[in-house]
């Protein structure tokens, strides 16, 4: 196994919106056409946001692409979901149970003495501590499980689909820091609270659409 890191093609670029400041940044790595990274910091609390975009080349080739992520939660497990259960990985799991990777509901819990950090993937569901642990066959946590990577292409499977997928792609993930974070529904309603994207209905100059009114909303 090798393992190749991407490299900065340039210094970040940064804007400034009324809400938050923006670094934007190219990447270069072998397997990628082209990769640009983006952070989004909000100004009035506690938040980021993460966005990855790149475009995989065409190869037959066995690889799997990662995005990492140091927290500073150094000496804590996170609570992870699956399944709406939550559970704290390397101790709640049966024996014999995978342990190289995890797949979750899309949220990594870690409580510190300072805090609460709470990472969020919108579109990677497999995610793993620590580092890449491919045929590790864990038992124990890692060192280092503040650090969170998540799996973003996997063509090692021993499945039915076609290996080469190749083209553009694009990752969110979202961070925020809490001074204090309750239970797991707690949890789970900020999680989709980070990822809901706001809708923003255009009334025209008539009267209101009564069916609108009526139904929109509702579930």
């Amino acid at each position: 196994l090798q393992e190749v890191r991407a490299e900065a093609e340039a210094p970040a670029v940064m804007e400034e919106t009324p809400h938050t400041l923006v670094f934007t940044q190219w990447l270069r790595h072998p397997r990628l056409k082209w990769a640009s990274r983006k952070l989004e910091l909000w100004k009035g609390e506690p938040r980021a946001r993460f966005t990855l975009r790149c475009y995989r080349l065409s190869s037959d080739d066995p690889e799997i692409l990662w995005a990492s992520f140091p927290l500073p939660c150094e000496g804590a497990l996170p609570k992870l979901s699956s399944g709406g259960m939550s559970f704290t990985p390397y101790t709640d799991q049966l024996p014999g149970s995978c342990r190289d990777y995890f797949g979750i509901d899309g949220w990594a819990h870690f409580s510190t003495p300072d805090g609460h950090w709470l990472w969020v993937s919108r579109d990677a569901p497999l995610m793993t501590l620590g580092g890449p642990h491919v045929w590790s066959r864990r038992e124990t946590a890692p060192p280092d499980a503040h650090r969170v990577l998540a799996m973003l292409f996997n063509n090692c499977w021993h499945t039915n689909f076609a290996g080469d997928e190749h083209g553009a792609m694009e990752f969110q993930f979202e961070l925020v820091w809490r001074e204090k974070l309750g239970s797991d529904s707690e949890v789970q309603a900020l999680a989709d609270a980070l990822c809901a994207d706001p809708v923003v209905l255009n009334n025209g100059t008539g009267a209101d659409d009564r069916f609108i009114l009526r139904h929109l909303f509702q579930p």
